[in-house]
């Protein structure tokens, strides 16, 4: 297996734990104060780590990465297909959160974004999913700027930066799935694992993730 699948492997798989214990610390953290945004995290990086539990599973076994695109497999089609739906749904449970926090409702209006590609080939469906967590993202970091202004806190300020790196982090891998390139693919994972990593320390930290 070459070094940069090995090294992939090894970040997706540390992703999905600090996922999954960002999930349960938010959600501990939810049943005290009852917070849209702490639930929505909680849901969406329980998402988070499965999702990567599976791509990384994936990587494993054919000791390619998803950029490779090895469709002659079609469980490493299907696994791929699920990692990034289940990537995109995460993402859309979190912008809801923000939704809710910033204007009392759920936004629907990224709901159909998600369901356009089930149609599509595996690399038309990854850049959609890519561009789509993109824009979610993009709405997160964006909402949790006006909350953030309306009502500042100490540590909001680490929530901000982990969903900053992640939104680059994704910037980045949209690159490397449009050029192939693997370099790029590795930064943007490991980029995301450093986002990953922030939102956990303050899960930690905090008894309440703040709204931004």
């Amino acid at each position: 297996m070459p070094i940069g699948t090995v090294i992939t492997f090894s970040l997706n798989l540390l992703s999905a734990l600090v996922a999954l214990l960002t999930s349960y610390y938010a959600y501990r953290a939810n049943r005290l104060v009852g917070n849209s945004v702490l639930g929505a995290v909680s849901i969406g990086f329980m998402l988070l780590g499965i999702g990567l539990v599976v791509d990384a599973g994936t990587s494993l076994v054919t000791g390619r990465l998803l950029i490779e695109f090895p469709a002659d497999r079609l469980v490493t089609v299907l696994a791929s297909f699920t990692y990034l739906t289940v990537q995109m749904v995460a993402y859309l449970v979190i912008a809801v959160g923000y939704g809710r926090a910033a204007y009392g409702g759920a936004s629907k209006a990224v709901v159909p974004a998600v369901l356009v590609g089930w149609a599509a080939n595996l690399y038309g469906y990854t850049v959609l999913s890519y561009f789509v967590v993109l824009l979610l993202l993009a709405f997160v970091v964006f909402q949790g700027f006006l909350l953030r202004s309306g009502k500042k806190g100490g540590m909001s300020a680490i929530v901000m930066l982990a969903f900053g790196l992640v939104l680059f982090a994704h910037i980045v891998l949209l690159v490397s799935v449009l050029t192939s390139g693997r370099l790029l693919f590795l930064t943007g994972t490991g980029i995301q694992f450093l986002g990953f990593l922030a939102l956990l320390v303050f899960v930690i930290r905090s008894e309440v993730v703040g709204p931004g």
